[in-house]
């Protein structure tokens, strides 16, 4: 049932028990909603429940949370009670604010002055640690955010480039809460689809 709702959703709410953190039910969820390109917004419920157990209890659960979710490491993590209603109108605020980033575009101009940017500060690396220049890039889709870079070699990037270029595209155009996938292909010199915007 979780698996046909989250194919048809736009984002998921992972719903945690703050007092007994994340079940292995609940990161089969979370991959699943980030294997389907859904937006994620992660719920730690029960919040009244774990007030009491002093100032460092809320750092140590998101950093608990975070490592056993670490794949879903973009979604935004939200303490709240469905008990007493603390929080829930922002949880509902925030998953508006997901499912607007999910289907942002961003101009293939804007995406080539960010692609100029981020690589002069840390030139692309790929598995085999060839050279790879990134000549162009374009946003082929949304829902999820889906990118792709034209290099000058037929080559993957390395993981922890991959995961580079993700971070800065979130912090740069705002896609909190969604995945976003990167393809990379051999570029032509010239631009394909009409050139930049």
């Amino acid at each position: 049932m979780a698996r046909r709702a989250v194919a048809e959703a736009d984002v998921a709410v992972v719903v945690v028990d703050a007092a007994d953190g994340v079940a292995r039910q609940d990161a089969a969820i979370a991959g699943e909603a980030e294997r389907a390109g859904c937006g994620i917004v992660i719920a730690a419920n029960k919040w009244d429940l774990v007030k009491d157990r002093g100032p460092n209890y809320a750092k140590q659960f998101d950093g608990e949370v975070r490592a056993a979710l670490r794949f879903a490491e973009f979604a935004p993590l939200l303490h709240i009670s469905a008990r007493t209603g603390e929080r829930a109108p922002k949880l509902v605020a925030r998953v508006v604010e997901v499912a607007a980033a999910r289907a942002r575009h961003v101009a293939t101009g804007e995406l080539n002055r960010f692609v100029e940017r981020v690589t002069r500060r840390h030139p692309p690396v790929s598995p085999d640690r060839r050279n790879v220049r990134i000549k162009y890039a374009a946003q082929v889709g949304a829902r999820p955010p889906t990118f792709v870079f034209f290099t000058n070699v037929a080559t993957r990037f390395h993981f922890s480039y991959e995961r580079y270029l993700r971070n800065r595209l979130r912090e740069s155009f705002g896609f909190e809460g969604s995945p976003i996938r990167l393809r990379v292909r051999a570029g032509r010199d010239s631009r394909e689809g009409g050139g930049r915007r």
